[in-house]
């Protein structure tokens, strides 16, 4: 029989080994239980969306600018990139030529005037007319000539007058002549300045100073700051956008940058690839539009035509075949059939199946079964 001291030191050394054993046993059920990342279902607003691509053009495109007028250009204020306003002159030709017409139009039609109302202030006939008439009314008086010799002096008086009448109505047509002569020298004058028909920018220029141009020849070619900003929507999705629904663009030239739109026009005609187009008006500051939206810009615009606010939503990337989902509880995977509502590019909206806070796998789904043990990591 062993002394009591023996007896303790072998339990001593029996508890040790049983507790390395227990150790291992637990390290080894540990080691051998997969590890389910899960994210918790959470409230949040479920969006309906609709997507497509997008195309940025100026509003009727590039167009060529053309002289109304032949000459030698005398002025170019045209710079490639360079913006404009509405109404700047960008081009002007010479015009002497037709200030000179004009102002030796203008110096005729002052003599002539001049001399028109000489003659008819200071009309001999009719001086001499109004003298013997004057003369013979007091002679009647005196009763030393009839009434008819008076009567016969109006006449002639009245005769006179009404032949500086007709040369008074002659004047007056000269005066309507020269006003239509003068109009047609100003309208040349303003067809020698080729000036911009909208706000807008040069595109390229197409002349230079000394250039000698032809009526219709283009100076520049230019394109408009307003914006056309067309989405390209399929023909399964058309139906359920309407005007004035809020939309978030994002352009590939500013990467992840996202700018609020919304559905300004619906046009009814659909393309070769059955797409149908929808205009687009982009929230932004109107002096930074024109360079904010280049032309021939693209990108991608994201529509939104419903929402429920306050709805169940998990990762889309815990969805599988459809309408299932994988949950942890009590350390076990449970597969879940659920009902799908709106779904989103990362989330998607849970009618029914999953409540608030159930723990849904999110990652290599592929490797869980129904009933498996698992420890949950949380992803934040």
């Amino acid at each position: 029989m062993l002394p009591k001291n023996n007896q303790g030191s072998v339990l001593v050394r029996v508890i040790i080994v049983l507790v390395v054993l227990a150790g291992a046993a637990v390290a080894f059920f540990l080691s051998t239980q997969r590890t389910a990342r899960v994210k918790a279902a959470s409230r949040d607003t479920a969006v309906d969306a609709v997507t497509g691509s997008v195309m940025i053009s100026a509003d009727g495109g590039y167009r060529d600018l053309p002289s109304e007028a032949a000459g030698k250009v005398v002025e170019c204020n045209i710079k490639q990139g360079s913006s404009f306003k509405k109404g700047d002159v960008l081009v002007k030709l010479d015009t002497t030529d037709l200030q000179r017409g004009k102002d030796e139009a203008k110096r005729k039609y002052d003599s002539d005037k001049e001399r028109a109302k000489f003659i008819l202030d200071n009309n001999p006939e009719k001086k001499v007319a109004e003298e013997k008439l004057a003369n013979l009314e007091r002679l009647r008086k005196l009763g030393n000539v009839s009434d008819d010799d008076v009567n016969a002096a109006e006449r002639t008086l009245a005769a006179i007058k009404s032949k500086l009448g007709l040369a008074a109505l002659d004047d007056k047509k000269g005066d309507e002549d020269y006003k239509v002569l003068i109009d047609g020298y100003d309208l040349l004058l303003k067809k020698m300045e080729v000036r911009a028909p909208f706000d807008g920018a040069i595109e390229s220029v197409l002349t230079w100073e000394g250039a000698l141009i032809t009526t219709g020849t283009p100076v520049a070619r230019v394109y408009s700051h307003s914006r056309i900003v067309a989405a390209k929507i399929g023909e399964e999705s058309f139906g359920r956008v309407k005007v004035g629904q809020s939309a978030r663009l994002r352009l590939l030239t500013y990467g992840n940058q996202n700018y609020e739109a919304t559905v300004s026009e619906l046009l009814p005609t659909a393309d070769e690839a059955q797409r149908f187009t929808v205009n687009l008006e982009v929230k932004v500051d109107p002096k930074l539009l024109p360079e904010l939206l280049k032309p021939g810009s693209s990108g991608e615009v994201t529509i939104t035509v419903a929402q429920r606010p306050g709805a169940v939503m998990i990762q889309r990337r815990g969805l599988f075949d459809a309408n299932k989902v994988f949950v942890v509880k009590d350390g076990r995977v449970q597969k879940r059939e659920v009902e799908v509502g709106f779904v989103a590019l990362n989330i998607v909206e849970i009618r029914k199946g999953i409540e608030v806070g159930d723990q849904v796998i999110v990652d290599r789904l592929e490797e869980f079964r129904d009933g498996q043990r698992v420890r949950a990591e949380v992803e934040n």
